[in-house]
């Protein structure tokens, strides 16, 4: 038994120095290893004149725990066991799960997952948390918690490599620079997603916002139990694929009839919209969405009501008459002005009387214009 036990320590001893030397040996080809504007100013500063062959990119995209590689001012780490946050300290290794925050406008913390995969964050109130991921796994994810974050990665990164994730949506398949502002409100968040450089994808409930360019940015607001996604055009054109329940397609020359997920492409650009209701009913658990797209003057573009899984239960495209529209906007006018004629003829009447029932007259005839302008507007 004695033995057995002896072995069991020996393995589980030299597990752990394999990890950490996996991890100094990345650190160490990473220093080693030169950046390519470093590589071209030294082989310019050489008397032979001699080129630096570029060093070939490893394989290994991340080490095996994230590395604090700079730290400014104070900043707290909150590990996955620990109840209290502590510093953080440079130079050093933190396990997956580990969450960070900066407290004031001096602080400055530059985390260092791979060879040339960064998350920063500075000034007051920013933090965010990594995600645990199997041993091995060449993925990783962070979860924005608050404040501003930024992402810094090649601009040729594996797609699925690296993800930013928040509640009801996540940024996928980073390759580049991406900027980060997550604020919690009182019944919900908003984050706004900013591509710097390189390209992302944003996948959440009901949507899909497909290869953001470098200067793309969106917002999106989400409600407390995800029953309500906006998503708003803040730079530049994005592509959106909505949600628009299951439909039923028959094939003619078959006769065959097949479930298929419809689709509702969006061009989303600044000023445009899409809000997403969503709603779970008391009987049953499938969960009931209705989709709208607006356009920059705020006006129903689109709009589907549906029940995920069922085909049965689908409004499709719900069209916005024009005519009644106008019709509608014509009653209120005709109703309004019909108001303002009933007031004049009243104001007449008070001044044909004279004396004090014209000042009588007066202030309850205007009293009752005020009121009954205030109910108009409020109509309209």
């Amino acid at each position: 038994m004695k033995n057995i036990l002896r072995v069991a320590i020996v393995a589980a001893a030299s597990c752990s120095a394999v990890a950490f030397a996996q991890d100094d040996d990345f650190l160490e080809e990473e220093e080693k290893a030169p950046a390519a504007g470093e590589a071209q100013e030294e082989s310019s500063d050489e008397d032979d004149g001699e080129a630096v062959a570029p060093t070939k990119p490893s394989g290994k995209l991340f080490s095996l725990l994230p590395y604090c590689r700079r730290i400014e001012g104070k900043v707290e780490v909150l590990k996955p066991a620990s109840i209290d946050w502590e510093l953080a300290i440079e130079d050093k290794f933190y396990p997956l799960g580990s969450c960070f925050r900066t407290s004031s406008e001096g602080d400055y913390l530059k985390l260092q997952f791979g060879k040339d995969a960064y998350v920063e964050i500075s000034g007051k109130g920013s933090s965010f948390g990594t995600v645990p991921r199997p041993m091995g796994e060449q993925v990783r994810a962070i979860t924005l918690l608050q404040g501003e974050v930024d992402v810094k990665l090649p601009s040729n990164f594996p797609a699925g490599a690296f993800l930013v994730t928040s509640k009801g949506f996540a940024a996928k398949n980073l390759a580049g620079d991406s900027h980060y502002v997550y604020a919690k409100m009182p019944d919900g968040d908003m984050t706004t997603i900013r591509c710097v450089t390189g390209t992302l994808d944003i996948e959440g409930m009901h949507f899909v916002a497909n290869r953001l360019k470098a200067a793309n940015e969106v917002k999106i607001r989400m409600a407390n139990e995800a029953l309500f996604t906006a998503i708003y055009g803040v730079s530049g054109d994005v592509n959106l694929v909505l949600d628009q329940g299951q439909v039923r397609e028959k094939n003619y020359e078959t006769g065959e009839t097949t479930t298929v997920e419809k689709k509702l492409e969006w061009k989303l650009s600044p000023l445009t919209a899409v809000r997403i209701h969503r709603a779970v009913p008391d009987i049953g658990q499938r969960m009931a969405v209705t989709v709208m797209t607006f356009n920059a003057g705020g006006d129903l573009v689109n709009r589907c009501a549906f029940t995920e899984g069922l085909f049965e239960v689908n409004s499709g495209e719900l069209c916005i008459s024009k005519k009644a529209l106008s019709d509608d906007l014509a009653k209120k006018a005709s109703e309004a002005s019909e108001t303002e004629d009933s007031d004049v003829e009243d104001d007449d009447s008070g001044e044909d009387d004279g004396g004090d029932a014209e000042s009588d007259g007066g202030s309850e005839g205007s009293g009752d214009a005020g009121e009954s302008g205030g109910d108009d507007d409020l109509e309209f």
